[in-house]
């Protein structure tokens, strides 16, 4: 039964790391399934921090989707169609940045909580 993988003790031993890792991505997506959140923990602190920084900026409604922000001595432009920014944050990660949560404040009023991952 044996006879292979005692030829082969690294397949034994990568199959363990595997079922290990497979385990633990397990319980992992478990944890996050029964959560309220869309984000993993650390990225859901990164949106709450954003969220305390665009509260800062001023928003400026160009046209529907597109926003002039200002705020901290810069202007940056936000589309939120498209989802870009001009500080290229909101670009690279998809994540919101600061200018794109003052956008989603402005056009969403108080009830922005949800906009922020569509």
């Amino acid at each position: 039964m044996f006879g292979v993988e005692r030829e082969f003790p690294n397949v034994v031993l990568f199959d363990e790391i595997n079922r290990r890792f497979a385990l633990l991505f397990h319980q992992r997506r478990m944890e996050l399934v029964h959560s309220a959140n869309r984000f993993v923990p650390s990225i859901e602190k990164d949106i709450s921090e954003y969220v305390n920084a665009g509260n800062k900026l001023l928003a400026h409604q160009i046209v529907i989707y597109k926003f002039s922000i200002t705020g901290h001595g810069d202007v940056t432009i936000v589309d939120l169609q498209i989802r870009t920014c001009t500080c290229r944050f909101f670009d690279l990660d998809k994540i919101p940045c600061p200018h794109a949560m003052a956008a989603i404040r402005s056009q969403h009023a108080d009830d922005f909580g949800n906009q922020i991952y569509l």
